[in-house]
Parts: structure tokens; C-alpha cells; sequence
């Protein structure tokens, strides 16, 4: 059984562990839409309720069922997704990095066209990138559905918008 090994889809001599931690990074800023979304809906939320007196002199949050919260993509288009269409932009930046990578210093592109895989020098520059561009827009999927089960269980039954 072959293990994938992510090198084997890189320019030669080209840096993984650098690569690697830069792509993680850029993962994990990915959460800041489900930041921002929650940012927004404990805002909306929060309109949802009236303050009333209390017993004791305080004020107590009472539900008022005559409001609705924001519908859920009003809500969601307040939370940074530009982090998503910069990730696509760059991948065919970082496509032109690779192909450059291999034209300069060692010239290995001359003997990356002498193999005996025509392909292996386009599948270099082209097999990271649209992994990652597929990773970015799976976990992007996962955060929008992740804000919705929020948005959904989470607004009282009376003040949905439908």
C-alpha cells in the first residue's frame, strides 16, 4: 500500500515543512467566519428580548415573539468569507511560483521534460494547489453548515424568520 507522500507532488527541492505550516495557518484562519458569524447573531439575538423590571428592582430578558431574527445569510454575509475567494486567487499565484521554482537555480525543468512521465513536471506544480484549493472549499462548507445548525437550534422557534 502506498503512503502519500506530499513531496512527490512538489517541486524538487522545494521546502514541505514551510509550505505545510503556511497552509495550516491559512486553515485555521478560515474559522474566522464562524468568528464573525458569531459576532453578528449574538448581536441579532440579543434583539430578540425585552428588558422588563424585575421582582427585585433588576431587569430580567423577556422574549418578545413579534420579532424575528435575521435571516441566516444576512447574518452570514457580515462574516469575513473574503478569506475564502484570496485563498482561490492565490493558488494560480502560487501554480506560477511552482513553474518558476523549477527554471531557477538547479534548471531542473530540462530534466523534469526528459522523464519518462510526460506529466510528472505539470503534476508537480499543479497537484498542491488544487488540493488545497478543495480543503479550503470542504472546510468553507463545513463552517457555513456549522453556522446554520447555530443559527437554526440556537433562535428561538417563534422568532424564525419562516
Amino acid at each position: 500500500m502506498k503512503i502519500f507522500d506530499p513531496k512527490r507532488h512538489l517541486p524538487v527541492g522545494w521546502d514541505w515543512e514551510n509550505t505545510q505550516a503556511k497552509l495550516f495557518l491559512w486553515h485555521g484562519l478560515s474559522t474566522m467566519t464562524l468568528i464573525g458569524f458569531l459576532d453578528g447573531y449574538i448581536d441579532a439575538r440579543s434583539l430578540l428580548y425585552n428588558l422588563v423590571p424585575g421582582p427585585t428592582g433588576t431587569y430580567i430578558r423577556e422574549l418578545d415573539p413579534t420579532r424575528t431574527i435575521l435571516p441566516f445569510w444576512d447574518l452570514l454575509g457580515g462574516a469575513p468569507l473574503w478569506g475564502l475567494w484570496i485563498f482561490l486567487a492565490v493558488m494560480p499565484l502560487l501554480i506560477w511560483r511552482y513553474y518558476r521554482f523549477h527554471t531557477q537555480g538547479t534548471m531542473a525543468v530540462y530534466t523534469m521534460r526528459r522523464l519518462p512521465d510526460r506529466w510528472e513536471y505539470h503534476r508537480r506544480c499543479w497537484t498542491q494547489p488544487i488540493l488545497s484549493a478543495i480543503v479550503e472549499l470542504i472546510l468553507y462548507a463545513i463552517l457555513v453548515g456549522l453556522c446554520w445548525l447555530i443559527w437554526y437550534f440556537a433562535t428561538p422557534a417563534p422568532c424564525r424568520p419562516f
